[in-house]
């Protein structure tokens, strides 16, 4: 797997909307008989779940850290004394480049080190004195193992030990035409050496930024970037929107050049057709979180279908513009209508001119009802608004009954099965759907719950749970696919209440 993003991360990128308006709802009941709707309620609450994002991270970017860290030449010391010998001058540079491997939770290093020790000798004799100094040069491969875990604020926690050290050139000293062995005083130059080298590494570690610069923040703030499917059908845009409250990390686990995990990604997840969603500007990054134990494999959208009212008064017009309606002997008209919103009971209005019997405008209300069997949203519990019932005193009864109910309400409907067809939405959301490069979102939806209908400021709105599982597939360079873990909801909230509906 090979999808980098700067620190090679592989993300997935939802949005989430909030839900407006509260719900305005009845459903017909047996026979055609009509239930009257229930006062106005809160709309249904979002079901949040948690999906599982795998991440990567390659080991050069530590390498580089450590690098910049050291520098070329990292320890100086003008002090040093070993046995006989006192002002003995050591110095270490870098020799090469910084390998790292990780081994699950650990990372290995191999420090190459170019050691410097000057030793001085000073002879007198017959008042008279003499310095001399001897330099020694000797490469040393210093080994370090890391043992690695991340603090709340997404830093990493390193803790360093030594894991031993090669000389790859003999420490030998020559004074004139001797060549004198010095290892012990390199070995215990070498010792010291590990001892300032491990603190500083788990130091600048805990300084450091990288993972939540390079991985957490970029993947957190594109969460609230909309994303767009299309319907293949009607060539419809649904939108879905992620709405994050949280993120946790498993266990680093490393292999060779990457350091990987899963990001679980606590959220909302809500998916709605028609136009863009506004872009929200993203919450602060929460404190880093390990995963809680538990949890099921089910993963949820909080579907929105909408008819907003502009569409609505279209399919009207088409329906109604032209058409005279009946009953016994009165006959209307219908010239225009028109879907103008809610009303302060949060009932939709409509506007009606008619001509005929009734000559001139007619208002009347209705709740939002949903119709399991076609799957199409319209109005119930009708009603002619209050200066119309005053006006139409003596006609009121059968303009309401006999025609606007009988006659107009079986037209009143707004097609909703793009939206609340499993399979359908599988195929658009849930098959092969490239959220990166070489990333693929793959799943299946397995159940549609209907929790409610509403009214909203500019539309008909219908509130479904999806609930399904889904994966996603990461394909490495070499073509070989790599599964992450399904979506999990690891939220143990107690259920929200089943609100009960008469259906068609």
């Amino acid at each position: 797997m090979r999808v980098t993003t700067g620190i090679n991360i592989i993300f997935l990128a939802f949005v989430c909307a909030g839900c407006a308006g509260r719900s305005s709802v009845s459903f017909d009941g047996a026979g055609g008989l009509e239930t009257p709707a229930p006062a106005a309620r809160e709309a249904p609450l979002p079901v949040p779940s948690t999906i599982n994002i795998p991440v990567e991270i390659k080991t050069a970017i530590i390498e580089n850290l450590v690098q910049n860290l050291l520098g070329e030449t990292f320890h100086k010391s003008d002090t040093t004394v070993f046995g006989g010998l006192t002002n003995i001058k050591i110095s270490a540079r870098r020799n090469g480049p910084v390998k790292i491997t990780a081994q699950g939770d650990e990372l290995a290093y191999i420090l190459p080190v170019m050691v410097t020790i000057r030793v001085s000798t000073t002879i007198s004799a017959m008042g008279l004195t003499h310095t001399e100094h001897q330099d020694v040069e000797a490469g040393i491969a210093m080994r370090l193992r890391s043992k690695v875990s991340l603090k709340n604020n997404w830093r990493p926690i390193t803790t360093t030990r030594s894991a031993g050290y090669k000389w790859t050139t003999e420490p030998v000293l020559k004074a004139r035409f001797v060549t004198i062995p010095i290892k012990p005083l390199a070995n215990y130059f070498a010792d010291k050496l590990m001892g300032i080298i491990c603190p500083m590494i788990d130091q600048a570690m805990a300084k450091s930024d990288v993972i939540r610069k390079s991985v957490i923040t970029p993947l957190w703030e594109q969460l609230y970037t909309p994303i767009s499917f299309t319907v293949p059908e009607t060539q419809e845009a649904i939108w879905m929107r992620f709405n994050p409250t949280n993120l946790y990390l498993s266990n680093l686990n490393g292999h060779g050049a990457y350091i990987s995990a899963l990001v679980g990604i606590h959220a909302v997840t809500e998916a709605a057709m028609g136009a863009a969603p506004e872009k929200r500007d993203p919450a602060p990054l929460p404190d880093f979180t390990e995963p809680p134990q538990g949890g099921d494999s089910a993963f949820v959208i909080n579907l929105y279908a909408e008819v907003p009212y502009t569409n609505a008064t279209a399919l009207c017009k088409e329906r109604f513009n032209g058409k005279t309606f009946t009953s016994g002997i009165h006959k209307v008209t219908v010239n225009d209508i028109e879907v103008t919103g809610v009303n302060a009971d949060e009932r939709l209005m409509i506007k009606m001119d008619l001509s005929g019997s009734i000559k001139g405008i007619v208002r009347v209300t209705g709740r939002a009802a949903y119709n399991d069997g076609d799957k199409t949203l319209s109005l119930s519990d009708f009603k002619l608004d209050m200066a119309t019932s005053n006006k139409y005193q003596k006609a009121k009864h059968w303009l309401l009954k006999g025609i606007i109910i009988t006659k107009m309400k079986p037209l009143i409907k707004f097609q909703l099965s793009a939206i609340l067809d499993a399979e359908a939405l599988t195929k658009t959301l849930l098959t092969n759907y490239p959220i990166q490069k070489n990333v693929l979102l793959n799943g299946k939806i397995e159940t549609l719950t209907l929790r409610g209908v509403e009214t909203t400021e500019n539309a008909l709105r219908a509130a479904v749970l999806a609930s399904g599982i889904v994966n996603i597939t990461v394909t490495n360079e070499q073509g070989r696919d790599q599964r992450a873990p399904a979506l999990y909801a690891p939220s143990r909230q107690p259920p929200l209440p089943t609100r009960q509906y008469r259906q068609r």
